[in-house]
């Protein structure tokens, strides 16, 4: 995708996550996973809200990248990894539960944070109790995503998953009516 204008697409969480051979890479000069329990609470509860009042699809924001050199697609995460990284670990969650989502292992890595990489890849190959952290990731390795994760959980089996059906109804209107606009820029 060798271009010299703004591609812009608008995707479902599912195609942006459904894509094998596309990878999302969040470079050194971002921050870390910094998302605590408001904008986490807040991003659920709008996504929840829009499917509650029967809204076809809801619009969630710009994800705006551009493509790396390599041999697979890579895309560089410019702007939007706070959000990218919560609707990563939100699937996770809803993946963890049973829930048929897109398998979005290994769709985001960080260019030079190996530690925030591991706790992404714990987090997704389920090898966290759910529910809590395993005690060794406390120590190993990134506590923003971990604690990320574990707000999920939390607000997810108290607000809103009380019930299988009401579970499988968020996690089908989060991957195919949920939007965002993935703008790439040119190299």
């Amino acid at each position: 995708m060798t271009t010299e204008t703004l591609e812009a697409s608008l995707l479902s969480v599912g195609v942006l996550f459904d894509d094998v051979d596309a990878k999302y890479t969040i470079p050194i000069y971002q921050r870390n996973y910094a998302w605590g329990a408001e904008q986490i609470e807040q991003l659920i509860s709008d996504v929840h809200d829009a499917m509650i009042d029967g809204d076809e699809n809801y619009f969630l924001g710009n994800l705006i990248v551009t493509e790396r050199d390599s041999k697979e697609i890579d895309y560089e995460v410019v702007d939007g990894q706070q959000r990218l990284t919560t609707l990563y670990l939100l699937l996770t969650y809803l993946q963890n539960r049973g829930h048929a989502v897109p398998d979005q292992r290994n769709r985001l890595r960080y260019q030079s944070r190996p530690r925030s990489t591991d706790a992404l890849l714990r987090i997704s190959s389920n090898r966290l109790r759910l529910g809590g952290l395993a005690t060794d990731a406390i120590h190993d390795e990134d506590q923003g995503i971990h604690q990320g994760f574990n707000i999920i959980s939390q607000f997810m089996d108290q607000k809103f998953l009380q019930g299988d059906e009401r579970a499988a109804r968020f996690a089908d209107y989060l991957q195919n009516r949920v939007t965002v606009v993935r703008a790439v820029l040119p190299k």
